[in-house]
C-alpha cells in the first residue's frame, strides 16, 4: 500500500428526478423522525441503508412503522453486505445487480409507506 495515496471506490447517487419528488414518503419518514439531515448530504441508497437501519432501531420510531419497515430493512442490510463484498472484490457486474435489487427494495418501501 502506498504511503501517501489510497484507492477510493464508492457508490454515488444518480437521480434523474430529485430524490424528494421520487420518494416523498421516505423523505417524510426521515424528516418526521428527525433524520432529515441525512438527506442533505445527497446520499446514495447504498449509504442510506445504514441510516434507515438506525431509524428502524431508534426508540422513538413508532411500532406500526417498524412493522412496515422491518422486512425491508432486513433485506436491505443483507443486500448491502453482498454489494460490499462485490465492491471490495471489484466484481462490478455483480455489484451492479445488487444495486438494482437495493433500488427495488427502496421503491417497494416507498410504496408500503
Amino acid at each position: 500500500m502506498s504511503q501517501f495515496m489510497q484507492i477510493d471506490i464508492h457508490v454515488t447517487p444518480f437521480f434523474e428526478t430529485p430524490f424528494e419528488k421520487r420518494f416523498p414518503h421516505l423523505v417524510e419518514l426521515f424528516r418526521r423522525l428527525s433524520f432529515g439531515e441525512a438527506l442533505k448530504k445527497d446520499p446514495s441508497f447504498y449509504d442510506l441503508i445504514d441510516t434507515l437501519a438506525t431509524l428502524f432501531e431508534h426508540p422513538d420510531t413508532p411500532p406500526e412503522l417498524k412493522d412496515v419497515m422491518g422486512p425491508y430493512v432486513t433485506q436491505l442490510k443483507k443486500l448491502k453486505e453482498q454489494a460490499r463484498e462485490h465492491l471490495l472484490a471489484r466484481r462490478l457486474d455483480e455489484l451492479d445487480q445488487m444495486l438494482y435489487k437495493i433500488e427495488d427494495q427502496f421503491e417497494d418501501l416507498e410504496g408500503a409507506l
